[in-house]
């Protein structure tokens, strides 16, 4: 039962995700420059680093429940807006207001789930593989939502969406027995074999290098991969819809498939294939001239982002006392990029050059692989 926790962030990524996807896809086919497209989700993200930098701090673990019905609440009002105000630049004020809602959701649902946790062990790479499989399924299915249904019904859906989210975490706090976390002594024989991480390094800067370079790569994918895939390869928007659906999908499958995890995250052999990975996707995108090729680097894209994604919420989570800030880092890397990422692709791209960013990205993510295995070094670990 506790496990059903993690539907609420499948179903936020669900309408964020089909948002942003929405959003830079009637933008692109507008005519409009590449900066503009890319300034949709900066629109989103500068708002999302903003709150969730001081979330983390103000926000009370204890009373994170009320913070999330009201970001609930909130997007279904966002997605009000966008049904009844669909004017072309309107969009910006709600991916600003998406972005509010977002910082509000995803920075205190880190800690609310924390009450969910069985066991301080093999509880946190559970609850980690769990969390990222679900948002990131989310982030799957919103292009999707998008791509095959009217605007009008994809949003209206996202409205209900939303009321009944903040409904199911009124009915979480009438249901207290869901939280109480197992002692050791009465934990599973299986429990037992798991392992403890309190005896290694605090790898958090590993996680914020890995995670940040990761999440620049993801924005461009996410916003530049549109532009590329419509102005160069004149692909559909089903076609684009299904390409960026593909990353999360296969980042998802990563996510719940790292549920079995146990000490990879400080080993360095997994960090050079997670990496290389990243590397070969990145050159599909910039050098691939069809739809499966597309799709064959959007697929290889969620491989390496189902890894670093799960590396970098686990390195936060896993302190038993910095957790709540390390969660807010986590979240304002995610906005920060969110910027950097497509405002710097949009304003040096053009339908000619568009494969330049990509290789740019496989050059950012060389650099993140050569920045792990040295942090390794350092922390003594083979």
């Amino acid at each position: 039962m506790r496990n059903l926790i993690y539907l609420f962030p499948l179903v936020m990524d669900i309408i964020v995700g089909g948002f942003l996807f929405i959003a830079a896809d009637r933008f692109s086919r507008a005519n409009v420059p590449g900066w503009m497209v890319g300034a949709t989700m900066a629109a989103w993200a500068v708002i999302y680093t903003l709150l969730a930098l001081t979330s983390g701090f103000v926000i009370k673990p204890e009373k994170s429940h009320k913070v999330l019905v009201g970001s609930s609440i909130g997007i279904a009002l966002v997605s009000l807006g966008f049904l009844v105000f669909n004017g072309l630049y309107t969009q910006f004020l709600w991916l600003i207001l998406t972005g509010c809602c977002g910082a509000l959701f995803f920075t205190p649902f880190q800690m609310y789930m924390k009450r969910y946790i069985p066991d301080g062990k093999s509880g946190i790479v559970h609850s980690t593989a769990l969390y990222t499989g679900s948002w990131s399924m989310g982030f799957a299915l919103g292009p999707i939502l998008f791509g095959l249904l009217a605007p009008e019904t994809a949003f209206s859906c996202c409205i209900a969406a939303g009321i009944l989210m903040a409904a199911g975490f009124c009915i979480l706090e009438f249901l207290p027995r869901l939280r109480t976390s197992q002692q050791p002594e009465n934990l599973p024989e299986s429990a037992a074999k798991t392992v403890d991480y309190s005896r290694y390094p605090d790898m958090v800067w590993m996680g914020y290098l890995v995670g940040g370079i990761g999440c620049v790569v993801i924005a461009l994918v996410r916003t530049m991969g549109p532009f590329r895939g419509v102005t160069v390869l004149k692909l559909s928007r089903e076609e684009m819809g299904i390409i960026i659906a593909a990353v999360s999908f296969a980042q998802s499958i990563v996510g719940y498939m790292l549920y079995f995890s146990r000490n990879w995250m400080y080993k360095k052999i997994p960090g050079i294939l997670l990496n290389s990975v990243g590397i070969i996707a990145l050159l599909g995108f910039a050098f691939g001239n069809s739809f499966a090729s597309f799709l064959i680097a959007a697929l290889l894209v969620g491989i390496y982002s189902g890894g670093f994604f799960f590396f970098f919420v686990f390195h936060s989570l896993v302190h038993p006392t910095k957790s709540a800030r390390y969660v807010a880092g986590n979240e304002t890397i995610v906005g920060a990029t969110g910027v950097i990422g497509p405002l710097l692709g949009g304003a040096l791209i053009t339908p000619a050059s568009s494969h330049w960013i990509f290789i740019a990205g496989a050059i950012m993510t060389a650099c993140a692989l050569i920045g792990q295995q040295i942090m390794l070094r350092k922390a003594g670990i083979k």
